[in-house]
């Protein structure tokens, strides 16, 4: 059951990112000054502010931006758990859709019986192709 509420979890971070809902990012993370998160080519931001208003200048920066996710493994235990994964980032550009794949790793803490993230980590990694195009107009 653990397993299940943490892909839950997972998967409610990917919808606020899909609809570039900052309430609904707001509830999927624990506001505590140890929670970090790492966007591709940015620095660390540590503390829940910080990456609350990272995530509020991504969803108002206006770029059409979709994740789809494959390769999904869960670890986890009592308190902690760790979901990895490749990201598919869909972007509709005016030239066509683009197609950019990351690695993902999202930490999470059972916090009163509620997994919350404290851990976002994403990067491109070797051997995936970091951008193509899907389509061209």
């Amino acid at each position: 059951m653990s397993e299940k509420e943490v892909l839950k979890t997972n998967q409610r971070f990917y919808d606020a990112f899909n609809k570039n809902d900052i309430e609904l990012m707001i509830g999927v993370w624990l506001n505590d000054p140890i929670s970090q998160c790492i966007h591709p080519g940015w620095d660390v931001l540590t503390g829940f502010d910080k990456i609350m208003v990272s995530w509020q200048k991504i969803f108002s920066s206006g770029h059409d931006l979709e994740i789809k996710l494959s390769h999904i493994e869960v670890t986890n235990s009592e308190k902690l758990a760790w979901v990895t994964c490749q990201e598919n980032l869909f972007s509709i550009l005016s030239s066509g859709v683009q197609l950019s794949k990351v690695h993902s790793t999202n930490l999470f803490k059972k916090v009163n019986d509620e997994w919350k993230m404290i851990l976002h980590h994403a990067s491109p990694v070797s051997g995936l192709p970091a951008i193509e195009k899907i389509s061209e107009n």
